[in-house]
């Protein structure tokens, strides 16, 4: 039974959607249950007490509250989803502005209202539930003072009528108030986690991909690979001197040297490959469908590029080269493997004179 249960108010939750997309979710389920319910029974037994006009308007709404549950669940997308809501919503101010204007059982029906403040902010949010809910208090204004002598079906004191509407307003008020402060910190919270993510991510010196990122966007790139069998290139480059760099200019300048360095690299860069600090001195680039020759060539251009853009270093040029080692990764190679050929590649390009670039396939050829 608690399986059952448990089945039913997950359904059409999935890890693929936000927490917040399946927290409405959870939530629709339970109130479409609830309201289902309660309806279903309330109109049962005005059946038996033999009030048919009740009884019609509160099966139809269970009926309507079952509907509203399914159309997440079939569907499964943000406009199903959205229809749900809007479904629930509408019932739920259609139901009780019919009871405002039966009065329900003993002229209890009014009370109802009081469900509709809540469940349309938490809902609608916050911009489109004071919509709604103005929209709604017009209405229920209107039955109650202006048109209370023609449509509604029972009788009201003023006293009544007038209380009712201020409660109303004062629930609506709150319900805002709180889905704001609610909308509010869960947009901070959703901020810092996205911040936070993008610190783990990110080399706070350069504001490129840190090691993490980069192996992030490695796996991400093979699994490509294996749906599409179209290869990726990985290149490993390392500045040329750096060590002298650092010891002539210090450390500081040495920081500076690579961030001059990266916005030098990503400026060659097409749209879709990826630039990482790969540690320390050494930056790793990614070339998502792109063969081992062709990165070559675009390793070129940036290998000459770099070394005709002199570095503006305390009002100095100071010329400065890399080093690149490249290899394909393909079915025949994995991740792994392509990155230890690149860094051989990388080792062979420093030995032999440095400023050039070097594939992996070419060192079985020496």
């Amino acid at each position: 039974m608690i399986s059952r249960i448990k089945l039913y108010v997950y359904s059409g939750v999935s890890h693929h959607y936000r927490d917040e997309t399946n927290r409405r979710i959870v939530v629709v389920n339970l109130f479409a249950a609830v309201g289902m319910s309660i309806t279903f029974l309330l109109g049962m037994r005005a059946l038996f007490a033999q009030e048919l006009p009740l009884a019609i308007i509160l099966l139809i709404a269970s009926t309507v509250f079952a509907v509203s549950q399914q159309l997440q669940i079939r569907f499964r997308s943000p406009a199903a989803r959205t229809a749900s809501i809007s479904l629930l919503i509408s019932c739920l101010m259609v139901l009780t502005l019919l009871l405002l204007v039966t009065g329900g059982k003993d002229n209890t029906g009014p009370l109802w209202i009081y469900l509709v403040p809540p469940v349309t902010m938490f809902f609608a949010g916050f911009v489109m539930g004071m919509l709604a809910l103005l929209a709604y208090t017009i209405v229920s204004a209107v039955l109650l003072f202006a048109l209370d002598d023609i449509l509604l079906l029972t009788s009201y004191t003023y006293a009544f009528k007038s209380r009712l509407l201020y409660s109303f307003l004062t629930v609506s008020f709150l319900s805002a108030f709180y889905e704001y402060s609610r909308q509010k910190s869960y947009e901070t919270a959703l901020y810092l986690s996205d911040q936070f993510e993008r610190q783990a991510k990110h080399d706070h010196l350069t504001q490129l991909l840190n090691r993490r990122g980069a192996q992030q966007c490695l796996e991400r790139e093979y699994a490509r690979l294996q749906r599409s069998e179209r290869p990726f290139s990985v290149a490993i480059a390392d500045i040329d001197r750096f060590k002298t760099i650092n010891d002539t200019l210090g450390h500081e300048k040495g920081d500076e040297v690579l961030k001059q360095i990266s916005k030098i690299f990503t400026s060659r860069l097409r749209g879709q490959d990826i630039l990482a600090r790969w540690g320390g001195e050494e930056f790793m680039f990614i070339f998502p469908e792109t063969d081992e020759a062709s990165a070559v060539k675009a390793l070129e251009q940036i290998r000459q590029n770099l070394s005709d853009s002199p570095l503006n270093i305390n009002n100095l040029k100071l010329p400065v080269s890399s080093s690149f080692g490249v290899c394909e990764v393909n079915t025949n190679n994995t991740v792994s493997f392509a990155i230890k050929q690149a860094d051989k590649a990388l080792y062979h390009a420093k030995d032999t004179g440095r400023n050039n670039v070097v594939a992996a396939s070419s060192l079985d050829q020496l």
